[in-house]
């Protein structure tokens, strides 16, 4: 069985791929038959001419038995299609200019939103590198109302998240993260790069394993002063350290931090806001402490982000309202701080849950609405390039009405000549969509200098 499937399949092979020789071996069968039954005519007394002329008649029309054996061979559909791409092919590398007008423009469409789909994906829809469920992640914004205009501010004090945690219920995860350009090195070696204070909780939202050494945990973010220790990211340790497994221990300063490095992050692990990658995680206690050492007493100093992980089943609105009535108990225990408080009533504190990507939040500033505004004007170029493309086509296809109606009149069913029509489109597509990914790829260098400039500096956001 298995022997007689092989056989089958060398056989269909050969078909497509030595369709010289397999004809050959058909005309050679088509005239050995055709030579044994004009000898039997001669044998029964009739010249050489006239038995062939019998044998020709009794065997039948010999191109009818070649194509029942190419129907035989179970590969008619196959030859046909590539009969019909040698066609198109011929036809348009015979008309050089219709074919360079139809793939330009629509490599051009293909191309511009190939590019700006990569940078929007980017931005606004694919989640964080090694997130865990980034369906249950939110990203918290904080909105309330002052003097009557409404105000929205993802920039939220230390002591607001403590109260935020303490007071919610609805959350299996919180986390608190601070991204800042800060020196980084000592002397002459120092150099401004961004770089991530972080709750030790930052890291348990993420499926990242550090590729040496481990992830600081809570006992080194205590406050009010934390621990001096750093995760260096992968990108920082094969530049600056030249990858060497020795690094575990060795000082690195950033900032008013000497830390000691206790880790390596994975490749591509930049954190919650892959748009701005970091190169270095340091306890977010030990950097604040530094900064301004009263960060967990008051309520001045709005700098954290905070991302939550919701527990299983717990939607978005429930959530939403258990955090705003975290928010408000936060309000109330500010204004008892204050000498002249703002009523609840007024200021209105409310929360607003939106997706960890900060593009698709209500503080995704000008950077958004420009992004969204020229992913739109890329597919109306490409509705307009579509539509020139159909008109180039119906001129053609005005052009070739004699043709077709020859061909016609030579037999060719109206089935047939579609599926050369298709094909002869088709093959223009996929011409249009090779020339539309590599004017994509020169696209998205330029979108990414645009939209993504610290990202590119850093190399983190580039495809493997």
């Amino acid at each position: 069985m298995l022997a007689d499937l092989l056989s089958d399949l060398r056989y269909r092979f050969r078909a497509i791929f030595h369709r010289a020789a397999v004809e050959r071996e058909l005309d050679d069968e088509m005239r050995f038959h055709l030579e044994r039954e004009t000898e039997k005519n001669i044998r029964r007394g009739l010249d050489a001419g006239e038995a062939e002329r019998r044998a020709r008649i009794e065997f039948g029309g010999v191109d009818r038995f070649k194509e029942d054996a190419r129907d035989a061979r179970g590969v008619r559909v196959i030859e046909t299609v590539l009969r019909d791409l040698r066609y198109a092919a011929r036809g348009l590398r015979s008309q050089p200019g219709f074919t360079i007008a139809v793939v330009a423009t629509l490599a051009l469409g293909i191309g511009a939103n190939t590019a700006m789909f990569g940078v929007v994906d980017r931005l606004m829809f694919r989640p964080p590198a090694y997130l865990h469920d980034p369906g249950s992640v939110n990203r918290v914004n904080l909105a309330y109302t002052y003097r009557g205009e409404p105000y929205t501010n993802n920039a939220i004090e230390y002591k607001r998240y403590l109260d935020l945690v303490s007071w919610s219920k609805s959350f299996a995860l919180s986390a608190a993260f601070h991204n800042s350009h800060v020196a980084v090195g000592s002397g002459e070696g120092a150099r401004e790069m961004r770089v991530a204070m972080v709750t030790a909780s930052y890291f348990k939202m993420f499926d990242a394993r550090p590729v040496l050494g481990r992830f600081f945990d809570s006992t080194e973010d205590l406050v009010p002063a934390g621990s001096p220790v750093v995760v260096v990211g992968y990108t920082l340790w094969k530049t600056e350290f030249g990858g060497r497994r020795d690094v575990l221990g060795q000082q690195l300063q950033i900032g008013a931090v000497d830390a000691t490095i206790v880790g390596v992050a994975p490749p591509d692990f930049v954190g919650a806001d892959p748009v701005e990658p970091v190169v270095a995680f340091l306890p977010l206690t030990a950097y604040a402490h530094s900064t301004f050492p009263d960060y967990a007493d008051n309520y001045s100093w709005g700098w954290l982000n905070i991302i939550v992980r919701r527990k299983p089943g717990i939607s978005m609105d429930v959530a939403t309202t258990d955090l705003s009535h975290a928010y408000i108990r936060s309000w109330e225990a500010e204004n008892a701080t204050k000498t002249h408080p703002t009523p609840v009533a007024l200021a209105r504190p409310h929360v607003l849950l939106s997706p960890i990507q900060n593009l698709r939040g209500p503080e995704s500033g000008r950077d958004g609405p420009i992004v969204l505004w020229i992913c739109g004007v890329a597919a109306i170029v490409l509705l307009i390039a579509c539509a020139n493309v159909a008109n180039l086509l119906l001129g053609r296809a005005f052009r070739r009405r004699r043709e077709i109606a020859v061909r016609l009149a030579l037999g060719v069913t109206r089935r047939r000549l579609i599926a050369q029509l298709l094909t002869e489109s088709l093959l223009l597509a996929l011409l249009a969509g090779v020339a539309g990914l590599v004017i994509g790829e020169v696209g998205q260098t330029i979108l990414r200098t645009l939209f993504l400039p610290r990202a590119s500096s850093v190399g983190v956001l580039d495809d493997p």
